[in-house]
């Protein structure tokens, strides 16, 4: 089987370093063994993306050296590579879990769960849906969001570098939305479809998503196809151990480009990863062949 790669940004806002990170890592992963790797722009949250986010992205990319297979503006037979073209794929997925009795029709709020005394917590504190709305007859399906009925098992993902990894979905996530009140799919539900259509083998990205794996394993079985492999990156993190996000305002790829060529900011990737010397500047395709595939366990890179 041929290896098909991706990466899938958001345009939330602009790339830092941490995005920088999986970029390469995916870019490795897949021409490593003479793969393909696609660039997915994942644009659902119609609140937070923009044009000109997705615009400066592609930008930077191609600034840094990056080339992809396939990506926004490819017309193939695997259809567009924006999420936002891409409603109606959703739509019939939702269909098609809605004629195995998968999915119902869910009124309650955030605040309802949370207000629900009974409601169970997850280990890590997050609130698990206890079902209220499961099984009932809601009404108007447009002024409700649609759940996804987890199976009665554990889901269980072999992680490349984050080892084994598994959740009983019951207890640790119950039943999850995949489409909004306000008619917007689900992250869990999109990426899944987009896997399934667009023949993804392996997903590379940040740790912090390790979490949604098994819910989206359990999605992918729904749906009659195989999962891929997964291969969660640790996390760039700050000076002060925090993990870059767009939300925080932390510097972006776009600000550094400004003072930093491309190579010197691609040569602070490889002194993380231990190929280049301090003040060394890097090419992209001199970074990945001196690349090798051995993260450790490591939680976290960068720090400085």
């Amino acid at each position: 089987m041929t290896y098909v790669g991706r990466y899938a940004p958001s345009p939330t806002g602009e790339l830092h370093l941490g995005n920088l990170f999986a970029a390469v890592w995916a870019t490795y992963r897949a021409r490593r063994v003479g793969g393909r790797l696609i660039l997915r722009m994942e644009d659902l949250d119609v609140a937070r993306c923009k044009k000109i986010y997705a615009d400066h992205i592609l930008e930077d990319l191609d600034t840094l050296g990056f080339q992809f297979d396939a990506g926004p503006g490819t017309v193939d037979a695997w259809g567009s590579y924006v999420q936002s073209e891409r409603l109606s794929m959703y739509e019939d997925a939702v269909k098609a879990l809605d004629a195995k009795g998968l999915v119902f029709a869910c009124k309650c709020s955030r605040k309802d769960i949370e207000r629900m005394a009974s409601a169970p917590h997850a280990e890590d504190g997050v609130m698990v849906y206890p079902g209220t709305c499961k099984g009932q007859s809601i009404g108007d399906e447009a002024l409700t969001a649609m759940r996804f009925v987890v199976p009665d098992r554990s889901e269980c993902i072999d992680d490349h570098w984050a080892g084994r990894f598994s959740q009983h979905l019951p207890s640790e996530v119950g039943d999850f939305v995949i489409r909004r009140k306000d008619g917007v799919f689900a992250y869990h539900l999109a990426v899944v479809v987009d896997d399934i259509h667009q023949e993804i083998t392996e997903v590379v990205r940040g740790r912090d998503l390790l979490s949604s794996s098994p819910r989206q394993v359990a999605l992918f079985r729904a749906l009659g196809a195989k999962p891929p492999d997964f291969a969660h990156l640790p996390l760039w993190v700050d000076e002060s151990g925090h993990r870059l996000a767009k939300r925080r305002g932390d510097e972006t790829l776009r600000a550094l480009l400004q003072r930093e060529t491309p190579g010197q900011i691609l040569g602070r990737v490889g002194r993380v990863l231990g190929v280049s010397e301090e003040g060394e500047s890097l090419l992209l395709d001199t970074l990945l062949q001196r690349m090798d595939d051995d993260l450790g366990q490591r939680e976290s890179v960068g720090g400085d």
